[in-house]
């Protein structure tokens, strides 16, 4: 198991993946094969898979076993939000997908709002990394991503059309990202962005704004994604910690 990740997610996050390679209605082998698979206990197996049925994905029958759910989307078009930070905003569902970006633009800008939710002077600079991200070569979403530019000033430097953000802050400045603050809403695109996404003017999107911020509680980034129509489909797991 990873490192620092607790067993139960471990075990969930693998079988999200699995469930994308079975066929609908498929049965999971049994909880004694998982358990030894996986090497845990049966109450952190179950624990998993009832994540798993609360998501849609899998079905439990009494007496006859647990099964792929009919009609789901594969996990390689929807977006999850859930209890581990994992980039940003999101953590893209299967390891297995081929996630690329186009660099649309990368440049220090001055955005009152953006400033604003970064904690910082409304006229401070600020490092503004526009990409449009592909998921297996399909358009996912356009993303917006603000920083400290005083802070960050490496980031205006490097290529980010194949490399992640999160990864980078890590081992260019050692920063862990700890802590997202996520909301999400239905907007109606406009003639600019419809045009980025190749979609008509007006279809209805989903856009979601997240703060980020490090294990020490510091706002690193202030992000915005618009999804295309195909990515309409976000995913909320959160779980309680006693």
């Amino acid at each position: 198991m990873p490192d620092g990740v607790p067993k139960y997610i471990a075990v969930r996050d693998n079988l999200r993946q699995r469930i994308d390679s079975m066929d609908p209605e498929e049965q999971l082998p049994p909880e004694v094969e998982l358990c030894k698979q996986y090497n845990v206990s049966r109450i952190t197996l179950r624990h998993a898979v009832d994540s798993l049925i609360l998501e849609g994905l899998l079905v439990r029958e009494q007496g006859r076993g647990t099964f792929r759910a009919k009609g789901i989307i594969n996990s390689q078009n929807r977006e999850f939000i859930s209890d581990r930070i994992q980039g940003f905003y999101r953590e893209s569902g299967s390891s297995s997908c081929s996630i690329k970006y186009k660099v649309l633009e990368n440049n220090v800008i001055n955005d009152e709002e953006a400033a604003l939710q970064l904690g910082l002077n409304a006229d401070e600079d600020l490092i503004c990394l526009k990409r449009l991200r592909y998921v297996d070569n399909i358009l996912s979403h356009y993303s917006t991503v603000y920083l400290n530019a005083s802070r960050f000033p490496k980031i205006l430097t490097h290529d980010f059309s194949e490399s992640s953000l999160a990864d980078f802050l890590f081992s260019t400045y050692a920063i862990s990202l700890a802590e997202n603050e996520i909301s999400v809403h239905v907007e109606k695109l406009c003639n600019r962005m419809s045009e980025v996404l190749e979609v008509d003017e007006g279809t209805p999107a989903l856009v979601a704004q997240s703060v980020v911020k490090d294990k020490f509680g510091t706002i690193i980034a202030f992000c915005v994604a618009v999804y295309t129509p195909n990515y309409g489909d976000i995913h909320f797991h959160l779980h309680s910690i006693n």
